[in-house]
């Protein structure tokens, strides 16, 4: 609908409901400013209650007690220790997939984010790094939780909502100062916070003719550079953001080396690590010659936690490669005698 189409339907509604025309004026003017931003307009705490199909009362008790609509729980991390998980309560999700498909999703994340961005994948972002001379990656330490609150308020507040909304619809999105690692509209918020980042480094690469993407949290570059003051403008940008280099996870690979980019090899043709395909082709060994129970009794593994695991091992290494004929037999085998739940 055009806002000339909204304003005159608007007016109608409100006069009818007895609005004197100064209240119109300002609800209509305070309207203007959110709909040159293609958002929806919410008026009030009431309407956006209206908007997501939950209780104002509900929403106005997450903003005060976010803690209590969360589940927390750890998983292992790929490379060692654990990770937080904070799952919001399917009330809370309903209202920030809301929030994700009405708010954040208009919002054009920069073309060198790769991840949480439709039609761009972990293969997209190690695709653009094949064939290079040198491959640099960085990590942000701690990444979702160091995105702060303030810069969630700065974001609803430039949409053009109210104080009260902008309130609300921060704590919504955040949990104990941070973007909570579970919510459906962190993966987005972050793409948008690193939006002016993301082209402060772009621009830098461009004239070095460095090659650079982000996946999430992961920086790569590749081609042929000096490494250090890259690395240096990395952490002057970063902290304009209040987020920080993980120095430990910072790696530089070259040609004669394995380069590798959000667990995929890139040195040439893309691939899944050698390790990991070895370990794949093991267990399916293990798992046809001595069947599944004795090999789980041997390392100590659940049935169904451990086939969804080889399961999603399996898809990975297809989604890279396709033609894999390790993964398809492994796959092959799994279906045809076990069944697969999780």
């Amino acid at each position: 609908m055009d806002f000339q189409t909204y304003c005159k339907n608007f007016r109608f509604e409100a006069e009818k409901a007895g609005y004197d025309h100064a209240y119109i004026a300002r609800c209509l003017e305070y309207a203007s400013n959110i709909h040159k931003n293609d958002l929806p307009i919410i008026y009030s705490l009431k309407h956006l209650s209206l908007l997501v199909g939950i209780d104002e009362s509900y929403i106005r008790s997450v903003g005060y007690l976010q803690e209590r609509y969360y589940r927390t729980f750890k998983i292992p991390k790929r490379s060692g220790g654990d990770r937080e998980i904070s799952e919001p309560l399917p009330n809370l999700k309903s209202i920030q997939r809301w929030i994700l498909d009405e708010v954040l999703n208009k919002v054009e994340p920069s073309q060198y984010a790769k991840a949480y961005v439709q039609n761009r994948s972990i293969k997209d972002n190690a695709r653009f790094h094949r064939y290079q001379k040198q491959v640099l990656t960085v990590d942000i330490q701690n990444f979702f939780p160091s995105l702060s609150t303030k810069l969630v308020k700065q974001f609803f507040s430039s949409c053009g909502y109210s104080k009260r909304l902008t309130y609300y619809l921060t704590r919504i999105c955040t949990l104990s100062g941070g973007l909570p690692q579970g919510a459906p509209t962190s993966p987005a918020l972050s793409n948008i916070f690193l939006r002016e980042f993301d082209e402060a480094i772009a621009e830098y690469c461009k004239e070095l003719a460095i090659r650079y993407t982000r996946y999430a949290d992961d920086l790569t570059f590749s081609g042929a550079f000096e490494v250090n003051p890259l690395i240096t403008l990395v952490k002057k940008e970063l902290k304009k953001l209040d987020l920080k280099v993980n120095n430990s996870k910072t790696r530089l690979m070259y040609g004669h080396q394995r380069q590798e980019v959000t667990g995929i090899v890139v040195n040439k043709k893309l691939q899944v690590p050698r390790n990991v395909r070895r370990e794949l082709r093991q267990v399916i060994y293990y798992i046809s010659q001595y069947g599944l129970e004795n090999h789980l009794l041997k390392i100590g593994e659940t049935r169904a936690n451990y086939l969804a695991h080889i399961f999603g091992i399996c898809d990975f290494i297809l989604f890279v490669n396709p033609s894999d004929r390790d993964a398809l037999e492994g796959k092959k085998i799994l279906k045809e005698n076990y069944v697969i739940s999780w």
